[in-house]
């Protein structure tokens, strides 16, 4: 069973070998595995630490030679996001749902770094901080990630997020002619043309935060058809549609109705309200909700979208403010999705606590580039792995403890928990009958788990 599971994990690794060349394609299944089993700072020294002499059949190479991999070796990481797109996450949305439909929610991160020579590196805020009253701003990187969000058929209530977009936002000063400076708002942009050129037979739906709610994103969503799902403003300048032309009139055609009431206000309308019943956050629950459709001139131009007002009945819960770009869909779809984007924030968490995003110690400009977004690249493999092929090793299934009894979903720490023991076995077993490599198999697996403590 192990054997076939680590047979499936090299086959998925192999989907991105088009983005390297055949020498480096194994250097990156390397790194891969080692990254996914070392259990200390994911730096060149401990992987091949971790990797040891043999992996996965093969003889380990030169430990300069994963050094090279991330600071000279010949590859794009674009290539790569487009193959993990298409090649890992397509098929796996489409074995899970019958329509092929793309829910990508865009957001932006900072990774804390040391040192005042690390490329690209300066003082951003990190909106990570819940107390508004303090703010953060600490030397990090600013990178701008698009996550893949579906729901799998074994548990219908829990969101995956599975990252596949990956831009370190770059301030004037580090940008030149070759790398022109981008706002966070124009890298979702490209990000949304990007997924439509590599899936140009797919339904693409965006979701994202309040900030990338402007002209640039929305500009972008409706040129590759698609819908932006968003917060707006509680004090947003909205519009009604423009009235139809009267006959024989003469001048301009007006862009814009009237000026509606702020959503703030609207809010505090009695009447048009109604009662939906929706799946957010792995629970059903009822909503009251308020619609609009308008022009929100500022960002949309003449293009409707429709304004959400949500309540909760309870009144636990303050109002939310969304917008859609396309009117015509449903204010339950539209509650989800925003809700489901919440799978970007655990993603984001699960790549800095698990995988080690925060903690890669490269400090040249192409290393910088490459090295963070591995971990989210590796948790997107894991996940992608256990949903096909680990889900179906009997111990692999989800348990409860004392202090959660009700757990019924594997979290992302099950997920590589699950692929670890897979690892550990089958090197341990296909290495047995030989004593020199138990030997140094021995030494391989006791630095692993030195560093884990």
């Amino acid at each position: 069973m192990e054997a076939t599971l680590v047979t499936a994990w090299t086959a998925l690794c192999q989907l991105l070998m088009p983005a390297f060349t055949q020498p480096t394609s194994v250097t990156f299944v390397h790194v891969a595995t080692g990254w996914v089993l070392c259990r200390s700072k994911p730096t060149v020294t401990n992987l091949v630490g971790t990797i040891g002499r043999s992996l996965l059949g093969h003889v380990a190479k030169h430990w300069t030679v994963y050094e090279r991999f991330f600071y000279r070796t010949v590859w794009s990481l674009d290539a790569v996001s487009r193959l993990l797109l298409t090649g890992v996450v397509a098929p796996l949305i489409r074995a899970e749902a019958v329509d092929k439909v793309i829910d990508l929610n865009i957001d932006d991160t900072t990774c804390g770094r040391c040192g005042k020579h690390v490329a690209y590196a300066g003082y951003f805020k990190d909106a990570s901080v819940g107390n508004t009253l303090k703010t953060v701003i600490h030397w990090s990187h600013n990178w701008v990630i698009g996550c893949v969000s579906m729901r799998s058929k074994r548990w219908p209530a829990l969101v995956i997020g599975l990252p596949v977009w990956f831009t370190l936002y770059r301030k004037r000063p580090d940008c030149d002619r070759k790398l022109p400076f981008m706002t966070r708002q124009e890298i979702a942009a490209a990000m949304i043309r990007d997924t439509r050129k590599a899936l140009p037979d797919w339904t693409i739906r965006v979701a994202a935060d309040g900030q990338y709610a402007t002209g640039a994103v929305v500009k972008a969503a409706a040129q590759t058809g698609t819908n932006l799902v968003s917060r707006i403003r509680s004090d947003a300048a909205i519009y009604e549609l423009p009235p139809k032309r009267k006959r024989f009139k003469r001048g301009r055609r007006a862009k814009r109705g009237k000026r509606l009431p702020t959503p703030k206000r609207l809010a505090r309308r009695q009447k048009g309200w109604r009662t939906v019943e929706v799946l957010i956050y792995k629970k059903r629950v009822k909503r009251r909700v308020l619609s609009v459709t308008c022009l929100w001139y500022h960002v949309s131009k003449d293009r409707p979208v429709k304004v959400l007002i949500v309540r909760d009945p309870s009144g636990r819960q303050t109002d939310d403010y969304m917008v859609c770009t396309d009117a015509t869909v449903s204010e339950a779809e539209i509650i989800e999705r925003f809700a489901a984007r919440w799978s970007i924030e655990e993603a984001i968490q699960q790549g800095k606590q698990v995988g080690g995003m925060e903690q890669v110690q490269g400090w040249c400009p192409r290393t910088v580039v490459r090295q963070a977004p591995m971990a989210m690249i590796v948790q997107t493999l894991v996940t992608t792995w256990y949903l096909q092929y680990g889900v179906q090793a009997r111990w692999a299934q989800p348990r409860g403890s004392d202090w959660t009894p009700s757990k019924n979903h594997p979290s992302y720490l099950d997920m590589v928990a699950t692929l670890r023991k897979v690892l550990w076995t089958d090197r341990i077993n296909s290495n047995s009958t030989l004593s020199g490599r138990v030997r140094e198999l021995w030494k391989t697996l006791q630095f692993t788990l030195c560093a884990a403590a």
